[in-house]
């Protein structure tokens, strides 16, 4: 699939960076594994409630900006046979960020180049 098949008005990027995530009073480390410019998609090996509002921390990557989003759980799936169990969860940012908007909004366009040209 190419980014013109893509039709989310926001493309993902992938982005494999280590995150913390706060859920109420638990801190719970995390893998991110894609960004868009409206939330971003992390995995972990516990099962977060969809609607929670979390906090994400970002820090120490070479192409977003430390950083603290405010997000709400939209989605938790765990693949099937996949030992240790995985979370997967997808969460929409409810709190404006400008620094994180400008930071994902240059990788969307820098993967959009990449494919034009590719």
């Amino acid at each position: 699939m190419n980014l013109s098949d893509d039709k989310r008005l926001f493309p993902r990027v992938s982005i494999p960076l280590r995150i913390h995530i706060q859920e109420n009073e638990n801190l719970l480390v995390a893998e991110m594994v894609n960004v868009s410019v409206q939330g971003v998609l992390f995995r972990l090996d516990r099962p977060l409630s969809v609607g929670s509002l979390i906090s994400i921390e970002i820090k120490d990557s070479e192409v977003l900006r430390n950083n603290v989003l405010k997000a709400e759980v939209l989605r938790c799936d765990s693949p099937a046979n996949v030992f240790p169990l995985q979370y997967y969860v997808a969460a929409i940012l409810v709190e404006e960020n400008d620094e994180y908007l400008v930071d994902s909004l240059a990788l969307v366009y820098e993967k959009k180049e990449q494919n034009l040209n590719s």
